[in-house]
């Protein structure tokens, strides 16, 4: 494949926010409104699914979601918010793909915005190899991230850093001390 068309598969790719196919021979179809699913480890809560429809099949164990809204916690306490207008979930992988206007807010005014985010309950990571700005604010201004190929914790790099692998740009606004 030209490098040109792997562009082109990529952007449509990350455009995209067409319904995804379930296999109906996968087993019984349940469909759920204002569906809730809460990941926990010794009772404290790692995250919290709402979605205002949950289509799942049994034998793939595949959750297609209308309207995701996910909170993940710190020391059980909210500290980030990621909304997005479609989702796909894989209950055996911990797989979670989230898409459409996709945005997430923290507690501390992080904020990030892309069509496509896929969330990796095992490594506990945020990735997105669609464009991706993440906007971080300070005392004096803000520092506007955007690229592709974006690695993330779920403070959206508060903790671990920001990893942005291809085009990678960086713009501040604000005070600068040039002292």
């Amino acid at each position: 494949m030209s490098a040109g068309l792997a562009v082109l598969a990529l952007l449509l790719a990350c455009g995209s926010s067409a319904p995804v196919d379930m296999d109906p021979e996968s087993g019984p179809m349940q469909i759920v409104e204002d569906f809730v699913l809460v990941q926990s480890a010794e009772g404290i809560r790692s995250w919290r699914l709402e979605s205002e429809r949950a289509d799942y099949t049994e034998g793939d164990s595949i959750l297609i979601l209308t309207g995701v809204n996910i909170t993940f916690f710190e020391d059980d306490m909210p500290a980030t918010l990621l909304l997005g207008d479609s989702g796909r979930v894989d209950l055996q992988s911990g797989l979670m793909r989230i898409w459409g206007d996709v945005t997430a807010t923290t507690s501390d005014d992080r904020y990030l915005q892309t069509s496509e985010l896929i969330w990796d309950d095992e490594l506990e990571v945020l990735h997105s190899d669609c464009l991706v700005t993440l906007t971080i604010p300070d005392s004096t201004g803000e520092t506007v991230l955007s690229g592709r190929g974006v690695d993330l914790d779920t403070g959206l790099g508060a903790g671990e850093g920001v990893e942005i692998d291809e085009d990678f740009t960086a713009v501040y606004s604000g005070l600068v001390d040039l002292e």
